[in-house]
């Protein structure tokens, strides 16, 4: 019965902290800043590594990563700062100033619960291991029985299981302290530090929570860890771009956070950063688009236009106005068949041979929010509608059909091809191209659901949209299905999308979101 009333508690948060459906971890995961670990603790099949805001488990055994798990209550873990496993059933304790943490990971279970004073350690006892978790506090010792809400005033351990100290990892590895300025080196190049500490089950090594560079391992005998990646170093989440086997994310410079590129596989496992040469790092702070061409990634940015080598892992080449980009501020990036043309804050480019520009329409000094291929002319996504770029022509055209409505002259922010409609995304509405007739139709508005649009990636018979708001799926003429909406099913402001056949990902203002499309699509 207590622990019935104590989920009921720990669900009844605000409204509007809550996420709007009872996700599963498989089936929605926000994958942020995972640099930060306050808690570790290691049981004989998972190590639990406690962050702010969440909590990953790793399989040592098959080197695989679950979660992340999302407490019940937002910033229920913000305050942990010590991880002891439960000798009984194998689950999880943390402890918090003001009390426990308890998670039962086969069940995924949440509860906690409060004690008098400020926490200063905890421990299990040996000799009455089924009394429950001890607590010491300011005011003495408790003891936490299992599915308790509170601390009942209690005696000292006997024979105390504590949490390892990151003092017993350093005595056991001396070598740790000469070799620390090499490994505790956040992306920014500014120095971490270590914050917590477990001893693997099978006695060959330390797991090692850092303030700076997620979680590490370090055999017995070694003198430099292993970096266990997971999540982005960054918070900002720009743009993404599907590539086979997942997915490549931007996220912009933040004062404690460089510019990054980050691969994320599939199945997330697989986690590769580029942040460029160590010394100067990327030399732009955001990314607006991203594209795949060949052996190459493409980035349209605030400063140029960006080309990684994904090959030889190279460092990135950036081409601006020296190069023949009309302006260096890049809004937008499209390939098709070899071609790549990107758009920027004043006009439009060709690349020519990966090292050189051409500019394309001259006259045009507009911006190119988007563009699209068609044969050999492009449609560009400008602040007067859909207009073409075609060969021998200084400036871009707007074609018959477009001038019959003001509707077809409002500014465009994304266009894409479904099947062979070409679409155009307002702020508030579809706009399409029949291509039989060549006509174009003004869809009906459904920004009052999403918010001002941004951004539309086709899908089997429809798109999906993403707006100020939420991202949605939805078909030409019809309105938006089944909304993802922020501080529901979205950490933060959508600001791109990316498709694969099992996935819908979403970059957004508080890290990347993967959904599982079995469960989102309509």
């Amino acid at each position: 019965m207590l622990r019935l009333l104590l989920v009921l508690l720990l669900l009844a948060a605000p409204l509007s902290a809550q996420v709007s459906r009872d996700w599963r971890p498989e089936d929605r995961v926000v994958i942020g800043d995972w640099s930060r670990i306050n808690a570790v603790a290691a049981s004989p099949e998972r190590v639990f590594a406690s962050s702010p805001t969440g909590l990953l488990v790793w399989s040592p055994l098959f080197r695989r990563w679950e979660g992340p798990f999302d407490p019940p209550v937002p910033g229920l873990l913000e305050r942990v700062f010590a991880g002891l496993i439960d000798p009984l059933d194998n689950s999880l304790w943390l402890a918090r100033p003001d009390g426990w943490v308890h998670y039962q990971p086969d069940i995924r279970l949440w509860d906690r619960g409060t004690v008098a004073g400020r926490v200063l350690e905890i421990a299990f006892d040996l000799a009455a291991p089924a009394e429950g978790l001890f607590i010491r506090t300011t005011a003495g010792w408790f003891i936490a029985p299992r599915g308790a809400i509170a601390g009942q005033p209690g005696r000292p351990p006997q024979q105390p299981i504590r949490p390892p100290t990151v003092e017993q990892a350093l005595a056991a590895n001396p070598a740790l302290r000469m070799t620390a300025s090499q490994f505790l080196l956040d992306p920014s190049l500014r120095p971490a530090q270590l914050t917590s500490a477990a001893r693997s089950f099978d006695n060959l090594g330390w797991y090692l929570g850092t303030s700076g560079v997620g979680l590490l391992f370090i055999q017995d005998g070694a003198a430099v860890p292993e970096k266990l990646t997971f999540g982005l170093p960054g918070t900002v989440a720009g743009a993404v771009v599907a590539v086979p086997g997942g997915v490549w994310v931007a996220t912009d410079r933040e004062p404690s956070r460089p510019t990054a590129l980050t691969f994320v596989a599939e199945d997330l496992n697989e986690f590769r950063v580029v942040t460029g040469p160590p010394a100067t790092g990327l030399q732009f702070t955001q990314v607006r688009r991203l594209t795949a061409l060949g052996d190459a990634l493409w980035a349209a940015t605030d400063n140029g236009l960006a080309r990684f080598p994904l090959r030889d892992g190279g460092d990135p080449l950036t081409l601006d106005e020296s190069d023949g980009l009309p302006d260096r501020r890049a809004l937008s990036i499209g390939s098709r068949r070899g071609v790549l043309v990107a758009g920027t804050l004043h006009g439009l480019a060709r690349v020519v041979d990966s090292v050189r520009l051409e500019r394309l329409a001259p006259l045009f000094t507009d911006a190119a929010m988007a563009v699209a291929f068609e044969a050999d002319s492009i449609w560009v996504a400008t602040p007067l509608g859909p207009l073409v770029a075609v060969p021998d022509r200084e400036d871009l055209v707007r074609p018959a059909g477009l001038e019959e409505s003001a509707a077809l002259r409002q500014p465009i922010y994304d266009l894409a091809w479904s099947g062979d409609t070409l679409v155009a995304l307002a702020a508030d509405q579809f706009l399409w191209k029949d291509p039989a007739t060549a006509r174009w139709t003004v869809g009906v508005p459904f920004s009052q659901v999403l918010g001002r649009l941004r951004r539309l990636v086709p899908h089997g018979d429809g798109f999906w949209v993403a707006g100020e708001r939420g991202v949605a799926f939805t078909r030409l003429g019809q309105a938006a299905e089944r909304p993802l909406m922020i501080d529901g099913d979205l950490p933060g402001e959508p600001y791109d999308l990316a498709v694969q056949s099992d996935y819908l990902w979403v970059a957004t203002s508080r890290g990347l979101v993967r959904f599982r499309m079995q469960e989102i699509r309509p």
